[in-house]
């Protein structure tokens, strides 16, 4: 045994047989994986064994803190992938949680969302019927204005800017109407499968709560 073991060694008995726990209570090791998988326990970690990850110790094999492996570029992206997935599944989940909630509030069965949608849809409806009228009333003020130009024209005066600007205008006010309209005709569509969605939803849940009902009352 060399001279520095021995030493090692002497001073390692005397800790124990001297029972001065001053001298090594606050020591701390490290143990990592060596490239061949053993575990080898140190005073210090080489530089070439961090990204393999370690753990700091104490004389009696505590843990004080553990340094993760570091993770390879492929590894890196696959839990950055693992990452975005929980993270997408969880607000899934919190969406859910708040449908639900707002669901039960608002609604006592099936039948009740039935009249909800039918209110809606007539609400739109009803807004579509006051854009068509608008649409209807815009659209003969352009022919009475187009008619006076017309005439104007027909014994050769000059047709005003004022009436040709406003002619300008109502056709614009043509085009968003007609744009109003098509929206309300594609709400019509959303709104109606919005609600049938929401109908899924609360029979679902209505199944779900109905069976958790049996199942306690059979315990009974």
């Amino acid at each position: 045994m060399s001279i520095v073991a021995v030493s090692r060694w002497a001073l390692w008995v005397a800790m124990i047989v001297i029972g001065a726990p001053e001298l090594w209570a606050g020591t701390l090791y490290y143990r990592y994986p060596s490239t061949n998988g053993t575990v080898v326990i140190d005073s210090s970690v080489p530089p070439e064994a961090v990204p393999r990850g370690y753990d700091v110790i104490r004389v009696d094999g505590s843990v004080v803190r553990t340094v993760a492996p570091q993770l390879s570029g492929a590894e890196r992206k696959a839990r950055a992938l693992e990452l975005e997935v929980a993270a997408a599944r969880a607000e899934a989940d919190a969406k859910n949680r708040k449908w639900d909630e707002s669901l039960l509030l608002r609604y006592s069965s099936v039948l009740d969302i039935d009249v909800a949608k039918e209110r809606a849809i007539n609400n739109i409806k009803v807004r579509i019927s006051i854009l068509k009228s608008n649409l209807s009333v815009i659209k003969q003020q352009i022919l009475s204005n187009q008619s006076e130009a017309a005439e104007l024209e027909r014994r050769g005066e000059e047709v005003p800017s004022a009436l040709m600007n406003t002619l300008a205008s109502l056709r614009r006010e043509v085009t968003t109407t007609e744009q109003h309209i098509s929206g309300r005709l594609q709400d019509l569509d959303e709104v109606a499968r919005d609600y049938e969605r929401d109908k899924d939803r609360f029979a679902l849940l209505q199944s779900q709560a109905e069976k958790r009902l049996q199942y306690y009352s059979s315990d009974d």
